[in-house]
């Protein structure tokens, strides 16, 4: 599944356009290193998402079949570090 659409899927970030955006400023980073919108995610990635005051960073654990309700998305990922900054 495309990053910007995994990041959607998982209500990480409210459209996948704000996501693709995340991508193209390089506040999307998978394993370190800066993405495009179209880099597919696997199982076991190590995916950094910034946003203005604050960083998270998320093991994703399955690959989710369709779009996850809000409540039931955390169980598809891990989070590894969330820090908030100014």
């Amino acid at each position: 599944m495309r990053i910007d659409l995994l990041l959607k899927t998982l209500c990480l970030v409210k459209t996948r356009n704000l996501a693709s955006k995340g991508c193209e400023t390089g506040n999307v980073r998978i394993g370190g290193a800066v993405v495009k919108s179209s880099r597919e995610a696997v199982e076991g990635d190590i995916i950094e998402v910034r946003k203005p005051g604050h960083s998270l960073v998320i093991e994703l654990l399955e690959m989710p079949a369709g779009q996850v309700s809000k409540k039931d998305a955390p169980r598809f990922y891990r989070v590894v570090r969330e820090t908030k900054t100014e």
